[in-house]
């Protein structure tokens, strides 16, 4: 028995040790490199068809709030074509984009005429957290037990809106106010730059006011607001 081992235990060692040398080498998976987002840059182009003219954003970048504007443009002129069945339609849409310290929005004003004395504009406004993309409502910047407060502070702010000549009268419709919740402040962003920071709450044309007075950006100084945000 010990001669047949001084034989066969070299043997194979020897065999396992040929075995590993035509193994293929392990392969060691590489670090991914992490996708660079790109930021949205803003042209405009023209579309002109036999029923309805327009001016829309072309909004380039892989940002999420780049990719959910698109799709919201694309889908508003697409319905807007499909609506669009005599001649003189038009809809034209403004995109502008504003980021803080932790937010990025694109703010979409949308203006749309379908005959008629005048055409009427609106806002959409998307507002995302710059690390993960997730769509952020007001409710995720705002105090949850603050939320009346702060709506009755808004309420308050816009209430005290008068004319540069100094009347007495409100530029906004008190009633109208009155009737507003924390849910009517769905198009929002926040601006951040060498001189501001501001809280921005955006309101679709006739909504607060005469129409006259057009569609509707109110800025919110966020030292006024300190206490409200998270």
């Amino acid at each position: 028995m010990l001669l047949t081992q001084k034989f066969w235990v070299p043997k194979l060692v020897n065999q396992i040790l040929i075995w590993e040398r035509t193994l293929p080498e392990k392969i060691i998976p590489s670090k991914e490199e992490p996708k660079t987002v790109t930021p949205p840059t803003i042209t405009t182009k023209k579309i002109t068809e036999e029923n309805f003219s327009s001016t829309v954003p072309v909004i380039l970048g892989s940002s999420a709030v780049a990719v959910q504007a698109r799709a919201y443009i694309d889908k508003t002129i697409s319905e807007f074509r499909k609506e669009a069945n005599n001649g003189g339609y038009e809809i034209n849409i403004d995109a502008k984009y504003i980021k803080s310290d932790k937010t990025e929005s694109i703010v979409l004003s949308v203006y749309s005429y379908t005959g008629g004395a005048h055409g009427s504009s609106i806002y959409k406004v998307i507002t995302v957290d710059i690390k993960n993309g997730k769509i952020l409502a007001l409710s995720d910047v705002i105090k949850k037990d603050q939320q009346k407060s702060f709506t009755e502070f808004v309420k308050k702010e816009l209430n005290a809106w008068r004319y540069p000549d100094g009347g007495d009268e409100s530029v906004v419709f008190p009633e109208t106010v009155k009737d507003l919740t924390f849910s009517s402040f769905s198009n929002w962003s926040l601006e951040e730059n060498e001189n501001d920071k501001n809280l921005i709450i955006y309101f679709d044309q006739a909504t607060i006011g005469p129409g006259v007075l057009g569609p509707v950006a109110w800025v919110l100084p966020q030292d006024k607001i300190k206490d409200f945000l998270q």
